[in-house]
């Protein structure tokens, strides 16, 4: 590889760095052709990718970016997911490790607009519990419609109430002019 595209991979790697909401690093030493695409077609599905890393090379352009904490692991054959959807593609991945357990996580970093965050192990396995962002909109919106739901039951009982006391005490006359 020639000067040009080492430095043509150091850019797109910046800008994956830069663009990035997460960043996954993991070990994916063990899995063969097959399992690398089927994992990768995962990930795209939930649009997030895959990219094995060249560490010199990762190294150069991790630099100054977000993702600088993971520069110190990459030392050995390392993988990088990546994509705008932070849990979308934590799941993915939390999914493909229980099917498959010839990989394993090493770092990863949540961008977020207070700071960054470096997660280990244990965090990015619950960031892949968590649940998906549809699922969390839906429950938003369940507890955001329960209130005035209830305050309009509320409002529809007052009438209600009084039209089934009307036709009790209706009720209660006829029966009393039938007895009479």
């Amino acid at each position: 590889m020639n000067r040009d595209e080492k430095q043509d991979m150091v850019t797109a790697l910046a800008e994956i760095f830069n663009g990035a909401q997460v960043g996954l690093l993991i070990d994916y030493i063990g899995l063969n052709v097959a399992e690398i695409s089927d994992l990768r077609r995962k990930l795209h599905e939930s649009d997030a990718n895959m990219r094995v890393l060249k560490n010199r090379i990762a190294k150069l352009a991790i630099k100054d970016t977000p993702f600088s904490a993971l520069e110190e692991h990459l030392s050995k054959p390392r993988a990088l997911i990546y994509g705008g959807e932070p849990v979308a593609s934590a799941k993915v991945l939390s999914k493909f490790l229980k099917e498959n357990n010839k990989i394993s996580y090493i770092l990863g970093v949540l961008v977020t607009p207070t700071g960054n965050k470096v997660l280990e192990d244990a965090e990015m396995r619950a960031l892949g519990a968590l649940p998906s962002r549809e699922q969390l909109l839906v429950k938003l919106l369940f507890v955001m419609q329960s209130p005035p739901a209830q305050f309009v039951r509320t409002l529809n009982e007052i009438p209600a109430k009084f039209v089934r006391t009307l036709a009790a005490l209706a009720a209660s006359k006829e029966g009393g002019e039938a007895g009479a």
